[in-house]
């Protein structure tokens, strides 16, 4: 695939053997990804995900994965800081956008408020706020919660099934990834007729990220939490949170948490599947929703 604006940048489906270059671009850009957060993509869905090159080389990303046949997220846009102002950003989009749309499914991505005005122009509606906190060294009580256990794959099925209706569709491949790759911060609480809530978290490259997280109510939340942070006693946390949330934000804030920055989220097409956002306590990111 040329890009009409500049002959000489080619995009194509991204290959293992891009990673280092995908970390290279991202570390220019200073996002907390981590290498098996490249691979995690390429898993989700190949076909996917794109590179831009120049004469072989790698100068763009984009990713995208898809929920159910309800809808997508495109994230992972970066382009080589040398090679921009030249329109690859916009191809890398461009056919993170169509791939979601030639399947019939709504578009949905969390915008900065700069890369808003350009979202704007491609038909992109505003859903509602996110914004990202940070937090440095949290205090918890040591005290341990028999109620707040450690997640197993036995448990994907009963948490799955909580989440789907919270988030707006499945996303077990997602919740899969997590329990592999950091199986010791996934834990969740039973409720009656299956899970009360549950919280997983993600090592990154400038932070550990808390989330995706979901509860019926606060307390539950903020067990959940405590439970978490008393296996790992990380020197910064990030949390993306919902801002249809009300109880979130005054939570994290009493124990520490500032914002960092704001994002939106964006849809494209039939906004079918909103989800119960108020039950959200943290995204997994603005990469995957």
């Amino acid at each position: 695939m040329n890009n009409p604006l500049n002959p000489s940048i080619e995009l194509r489906n991204m290959r293992e053997a891009d990673f280092p270059d995908c970390q290279r671009l991202r570390e220019q850009t200073g996002w907390n990804q981590t290498l098996s957060d490249w691979r995690r993509f390429l898993s989700y869905d190949a076909r996917g995900c794109f590179v831009a090159t120049q004469g072989g080389r790698v100068v763009g990303t984009a990713c995208t994965i898809s929920y159910e046949d309800r809808f997508g997220w495109v994230a992972m846009v970066i382009v080589d800081r040398e090679c921009r102002r030249m329109g690859i950003g916009a191809r890398l989009l461009k056919a993170g956008i169509e791939h979601l749309e030639d399947r019939g499914l709504a578009v949905k991505l969390d915008a900065t408020p700069e890369g808003k005005m350009l979202y704007d122009t491609l038909g992109f509606q505003d859903e509602y706020g996110v914004a990202r906190l940070e937090g440095g060294e949290i205090s918890v009580s040591d005290e341990y919660d028999e109620q707040c256990g450690f997640l197993s794959q036995e448990d994907l099925e009963k948490i799955d099934a909580y989440d789907a209706p919270i988030f707006g569709a499945s996303r077990r491949p997602v919740l899969e990834s997590y329990l592999h790759y950091y199986p010791e911060s996934c834990f969740w609480v039973r409720g009656k007729d299956g899970a009360a809530g549950y919280i997983m978290a993600r090592e990154g490259t400038n932070a550990f990220h808390v989330g995706p997280w979901a509860a019926d109510d606060p307390e539950t939340a903020k067990r959940l939490l405590a439970a978490l942070l008393q296996t790992r006693r990380p020197q910064r946390v990030f949390v993306d949170i919902l801002e249809p949330n009300p109880y979130v934000r005054p939570m994290l804030e009493n124990m520490g948490f500032h914002q960092q920055r704001p994002f939106i989220r964006m849809y494209k097409g039939k906004n079918d599947y909103p989800g119960k956002p108020e039950l959200i306590y943290a995204l997994s990111g603005p990469e995957l929703g």
